[in-house]
């Protein structure tokens, strides 16, 4: 048998192995338990967290309020863009909000949508590998309360992760097209997980032997995406990969050493969010020796496990060699595979009445990740109930001050009539889903030419004729949106005269207290 060779058969035959008991299912109403127990718990984050979302979660709820409501691909309700980095995740969350007619609504009840699902794919998925079902629900539990996950609930990064554990479920399973069905949806969710899913079709040889069904299936999902956006918003990817690409890192930060930021700045939390990437670690290494030694582990298919820990490794690392800046959502498909694979150590320790021997070490896994989990929740609500701000961001200012400041924008700009909207202090978020109001180049076509053409003047020749390509049918020579003034951050005392408005701003991360000024069009 060669490396892995266990991936989607059904039984593996062991030398003088006793007979594996079998388990005794559950009533199928009861199986159903586990998984509303945690959307329930669900629920109680999501009312934990509602008020307190990130900037970048706004930019995905004004897209899916602007697509539901006014039929707009974009950022404001009146001007096209191509900077949803996520076109399934602000697709689904866009049909929610058209039935509720609330984005904030709807996205709660995807969040709890997501996890029930999630919790049914990883109990499924740890049954069919021969781990107890409870090892599924724990592994859950301990994503739904990360604090990291946590502060990315309303982007896509909740989304992403059910979608890797059902790509983890249909590769288990061995079904390549299944397999090529979810991958093409984890693309469309995040074209950087693409890694996720190259690495776990190599390791999967069910899927790998008929790697041509898997790719059919995935580009029946993607191509027709990317042949829209590329006639009807000019561009196959979108506009968020040249920005990105120039953002480069913070500093001397950016994904590989971004957790010494966060840990810098957060410390606890810091510690809570990234702990199971050294437990996922530790537990990669007990189920490679169940691997190694399968005759002591009979039932027990480790080998799914291995793979997904080898994918959540291999996203950090893309996009570590990729050099982006250190956002804190990144890191969700490392933290969240390396949990999974922990928990799936401790239930493969615990294992069935064969492993006896190995129950010790289950009881001391299971002990370290209740520890874990008091101590997460604990830590959730020290933040304050419900939280104000999320306890690992990177804003300038609290989601509260924000929408004071929309409201203020929102009656100025009708007052004064005009044109209708301001260039951004540098995050537009929760300002544009406010006030529908604020403008830079993630809303704004036109701003983000200039960038297009500096990434296509230092481009290889071919890649030049890509790029030539990808922007065919995008309109070079749009007018920028008019504005009615500009929006810029000072530090308290240093203000410029002349200001139209004024506003106070407090944030926990490091750039301090500091005033908000709304200058005129041409201010400086």
């Amino acid at each position: 048998m060669t490396w892995g060779e266990d991936v989607g058969v059904r039984s593996v035959e062991t030398p003088a192995a006793a007979p594996v008991a079998p388990r005794r299912r559950l009533p199928a109403r009861a199986t159903w338990v586990p998984p509303l127990a945690v959307g329930g718990l669900a629920a109680l984050t999501f009312l934990l967290l509602r008020g307190a979302l990130v900037d970048d979660a706004y930019i995905t709820l004004a897209y899916a309020r602007n697509v539901a409501f006014h039929g707009t691909w974009g950022l404001l309700s009146d001007v096209t863009s191509n900077t949803a980095t996520s076109p399934l995740w602000v697709l689904l969350l866009s049909a929610a909000t058209f039935v509720v007619r609330r984005p904030v609504l709807a996205l709660g009840i995807l969040h709890v949508a997501i996890a029930v699902a999630l919790t049914a794919t990883l109990r499924s998925t740890a049954r069919r590998t021969g781990l107890p079902p409870w090892a599924g629900v724990l592994g859950a539990v301990l994503v739904g309360v990360n604090p990291l996950l946590l502060s990315s609930v309303g982007l896509e990064s909740g989304f992403l992760v059910l979608l890797v554990a059902l790509l983890l479920h249909t590769a288990s399973a061995g079904r390549p097209v299944r397999f090529g069905l979810v991958a093409g949806a984890v693309v469309l969710t995040r074209m950087d997980a693409a890694v996720v899913v190259v690495v776990l079709s190599l390791l999967t040889p069910a899927v790998l032997r008929r790697l041509h069904l898997a790719v059919a299936a995935a580009l029946a999902v993607v191509v027709p995406w990317l042949v829209w956006s590329w006639f009807f918003l000019g561009s196959a990817l979108p506009d968020t990969v040249i920005i990105k690409t120039l953002q480069r890192s913070w500093g001397e930060y950016d994904v590989h050493n971004g957790p010494l930021l966060y840990l810098d700045v957060y410390a606890g939390h810091a510690v809570l969010a990234f702990l199971p990437v050294l437990l996922g670690g530790l537990g990669w290494c007990v189920l490679l020796g169940y691997h190694l030694r399968r005759a002591s582990a009979p039932g027990l298919r480790a080998w799914p496990w291995l793979a997904l820990g080898v994918a959540g490794v291999a996203h950090y690392a893309a996009l570590s060699v990729l050099g982006v800046p250190p956002y804190h959502w990144y890191y969700a498909v490392v933290v969240a595979t390396t949990s999974l694979v922990a928990v799936a150590a401790v239930g493969a320790c615990w294992g069935s009445r064969e492993r006896l021997g190995a129950r010790p070490a289950g009881l001391g896994g299971l002990v370290a990740a209740a520890v874990v989990l008091a101590a997460t929740g604990a830590a959730d609500v020290r933040t304050g109930v419900p939280w104000t701000i999320a306890p690992i961001q990177t804003n300038f200012a609290h989601p509260a001050q924000y929408q004071a400041i929309a409201g203020d924008l929102t009656t100025y700009l009708r007052q004064r009539g005009g044109p209708r909207h301001v260039a951004s202090p540098g995050e537009i978020g929760h300002l544009a889903y406010a006030c529908d109001c604020v403008v830079d180049y993630f809303a704004d076509p036109a701003l983000i030419q200039p960038q297009i053409d500096q990434v296509r003047a230092g481009a290889s020749p071919l890649l030049r004729r890509l790029l030539d390509l990808n922007y065919r049918h995008r309109d070079a020579t749009a007018a920028p949106v008019p504005l009615a003034g500009r929006m810029l951050r000072f530090d308290p005392g240093d203000e410029p005269p002349g200001a139209l408005l004024r506003w106070p701003i407090t944030t926990t991360w490091l750039l301090g207290d500091s005033v908000l000024v709304l200058l005129p069009p041409d201010g400086a």
